[in-house]
């Protein structure tokens, strides 16, 4: 567990912890009390209540009964619902403590650059559907990814993105508008660098899909590739080398990143008028 998910984890603890206890005295129990009612001991209960133990679902479940909760607890308990899918997890940890990350998207904005309604949109495009409350979950945990933009220092960004991003209208026009300038006022930032790999350049060394490659602070690289519904992390230093090479060849195939900023205001133009993104040349 990295320090930023041991930081969330244990607010959730505390956060658990406090409801607990504001919910045991507005019902006028003791913890002694409580604690019999819900088949643990007095001593985890305090426990719990101070966030230095973690609550089992059991005792959530049983502890939402006796204090007329109506379900607060069990929804309320840290991990209950975990806001990055299992396969995600790693990543993310990984991600919160890189210096340096090279990023090739061919479908989508990279989430660490995409405003709040685009990401909605699209976390909104999923198959089977997620729940309106699944969807926001993802959307705040999203959100709370791009914190890695203030860090300071902030990690190095090479970003290239395929014209298909660009072309792809995600949410309504007014959503693709905001979301283009983002990036133009992204791209304008010391430590990003951020390339468009035109369609004219035909076929490129990354066809079978997106990837980043991240250093990190200790020195070491690491690979983490998409696939449809997952992801994996790969260390093998042979595959981190080859990914590596691949995306310098992407680097040299897009657009400089002047060009590429200019590149996207044309596409923000085009979604202003109201022009299909398709017609342009």
């Amino acid at each position: 567990m990295g320090d930023a998910q041991k930081t969330a984890h244990k607010a959730a603890l505390v956060q658990f912890g406090q409801e607990l206890q504001r919910l045991r005295k507005a019902a006028d129990l003791s913890q002694r009390e409580l604690a019999k009612r819900t088949l643990i001991s007095h001593q985890m209960l305090g426990a719990i209540e101070r966030a230095e133990r973690a609550p089992r679902k059991t005792f959530a479940e049983c502890a939402d009964k006796e204090l007329g909760a109506k379900g607060a607890l069990a929804r309320l308990r840290p991990g209950a619902k975990e806001s990055y899918p299992t396969w995600f997890r790693h990543y993310v940890d990984m991600e919160a403590e890189a210096r340096a990350i090279r990023d090739f998207q061919v479908d989508a904005v990279p989430g660490l650059f995409q405003t709040k309604d685009y990401a909605r949109a699209v976390l909104g495009a999923g198959w089977p559907p997620n729940h309106h409350e699944k969807t926001e979950r993802l959307l705040t945990a999203r959100m709370a990814r791009q914190d890695l933009l203030k860090r300071d220092p902030a990690p190095l960004l090479w970003v290239v993105i395929d014209e298909g991003v660009l072309r792809r209208p995600v949410g309504s026009r007014h959503i693709m508008m905001a979301q283009l300038d983002h990036l133009v006022e992204l791209g304008g930032r010391s430590h990003i660098r951020l390339q468009v790999l035109p369609f004219a350049r035909g076929a490129h060394p990354a066809m079978d899909g997106s990837f980043k490659v991240l250093d990190m602070s200790n020195g070491e690289h690491m690979v983490y590739a998409e696939i449809p519904g997952s992801g994996r992390v790969l260390t093998d230093a042979e595959e981190v080398e080859l990914c590596s090479q691949r995306f310098g060849a992407l680097q040299s195939l897009s657009l400089a990143p002047d060009e590429s900023l200019d590149f996207i205001s044309r596409y923000k133009e085009a979604h202003s008028r109201g022009i299909d993104p398709f017609s342009l040349a």
